[in-house]
């Protein structure tokens, strides 16, 4: 059975980029644009999950949230928020607020969805760790500790150094992944930016035909009327 999400966003380019994310055959998904419409359909919809834009109009993502974690039906639905590259967030109106995580836009839609769907079924599927068998001391072997401390002592005395160059290895091979991982989300935002902005463009154009269109059938009816008139 697909999850339910809730995307609520007031920019219809990243509507469209986000559903586009996620696949149909494991999502259904409903779309609104402002907080008000959203805060309506919750009881109805009963979601797995909410993708919240923080500056949604007439209610915004913070109220939203806080309602939705205000009762007890969506304590175990998933919150996610959203918000600009160069927005700040409102410290008074997160105090106390519950959500899994803060989205910035533009972000890696592949790891989005990664993100949204492995965090619905941790809610629904919580991993336990196995219990560790209590220790019985009794069985403890002094002949097997004496044992590890004396292979320790033998142990040459270049196994500091060798250490050392292991540390050493470790921490520049660490700092390649982070750059190149730097540079890999760089790569990515401008990708997305790009496909907004052509979703945009594409919006508007096909807005303004609408709108073109409008206008000459109103032309039209008023021309009739204007040699009915006569």
């Amino acid at each position: 059975m697909p999850y339910k999400l809730i995307i609520a966003h007031d920019s219809p380019s990243i509507q469209k980029v986000i559903q586009m994310a996620f696949p149909a055959s494991e999502f259904e998904i409903t779309v609104f644009e402002d907080g008000t419409e959203t805060m309506k359909a919750l009881s109805q919809l009963k979601p797995d999950a909410v993708l919240l834009n923080l500056s949604l109009p007439q209610k915004d993502g913070y109220e939203v949230g806080r309602f939705l974690k205000s009762r007890e039906e969506f304590k175990q639905t998933s919150l996610f928020l959203f918000k600009g590259a160069f927005e700040l967030l409102d410290a008074e109106k997160m105090t106390g607020l519950e959500y899994d995580k803060i989205i910035e836009e533009p972000f890696d839609s592949e790891k989005l969805t990664r993100i949204v769907r492995d965090t619905i079924e941790g809610k629904k599927n919580p991993q336990t760790l196995p219990e560790e068998p209590p220790i019985d001391e009794t069985h403890i072997d002094q002949h097997d500790i004496e044992s590890k401390r004396k292979e320790f002592a033998a142990e040459p005395h270049s196994s500091d150094s060798r250490k050392k160059n292991e540390k050493c290895s470790r921490l520049v091979s660490e700092e390649l992944e982070a750059e190149t991982e730097e540079k890999l989300r760089s790569i990515v935002r401008q990708e997305i930016l790009d496909v907004q902005r052509e979703l945009e463009k594409r919006l508007k154009t096909q807005v303004t035909l609408e709108i073109k269109e409008w206008i000459e059938q109103e032309l039209d009816r008023i021309r009739k009327m204007l040699k009915v008139s006569d």
